[in-house]
């Protein structure tokens, strides 16, 4: 008799749990996607008024300017862009690490039958990676795009193909969630080699 009641408030715990747990990623993507909407706004705020926003440095390689060619396949350019905090008085001697002021890094790459690439890296006011964007248009015109969600170092949510995915990633999601981190951590340490005496 005790048995059959413990089953069923077993159950009802999981399922609690779970529920829990779901709401948990969801919370925490929330708040990811809201970090990226400040961010944005901020960064638009600051084109138009030239004050508000975060402070920018780029790093270019190749494109028409220089006229960088690879053998025959044309021109290529890589644009990595950099979206840094820094307020007036701001001491950059104070700050132990650079790679903590960064906010947001669009990394974008053309080359040549027209493949493009775009990444989008957002940061938290830590300095923490949270979200990777990406779109890719490939040789035969078809665009990829996903986003990857992470707490802690830790990836939360995959969206691909308009679907969440969360917690039960593919191989395929956790090697590119791992690929995007990469990424961003070389950018990171390229933003900080611009600080480096």
């Amino acid at each position: 008799m005790m048995k059959k009641r413990i089953l069923p408030i077993a159950i009802l715990i999981l399922i609690s749990a779970s529920g829990a747990f779901s709401q948990t990623i969801e919370q925490q993507a929330a708040k990811i996607r809201q970090l990226y909407a400040d961010t944005n706004k901020r960064i638009d705020e600051g084109l138009k008024d030239k004050t508000s926003g975060f402070h920018y440095a780029a790093w270019t390689v190749g494109g028409e300017r220089d006229g960088q060619q690879w053998a025959a396949v044309g021109t290529m350019k890589t644009l990595d862009e950099f979206w840094f905090y820094g307020e007036p008085g701001f001491d950059e001697e104070k700050t132990a690490d650079a790679r903590k002021m960064i906010r947001k890094i669009v990394s974008a790459y053309a080359g040549a039958a027209d493949l493009r690439t775009r990444s989008e890296y957002l940061f938290d006011e830590a300095g923490e990676f949270v979200f990777a964007f990406t779109s890719e248009l490939e040789a035969d015109k078809k665009t990829t795009e996903r986003r990857f969600y992470f707490n802690k170092g830790k990836l939360i949510r995959v969206i691909r193909s308009g679907k969440n995915i969360d917690a039960k990633f593919s191989a395929e999601d956790l090697e590119k969630a791992e690929s995007e981190r990469e990424a961003a951590k070389r950018l990171q340490n390229l933003f900080a080699l611009m600080f480096a005496e």
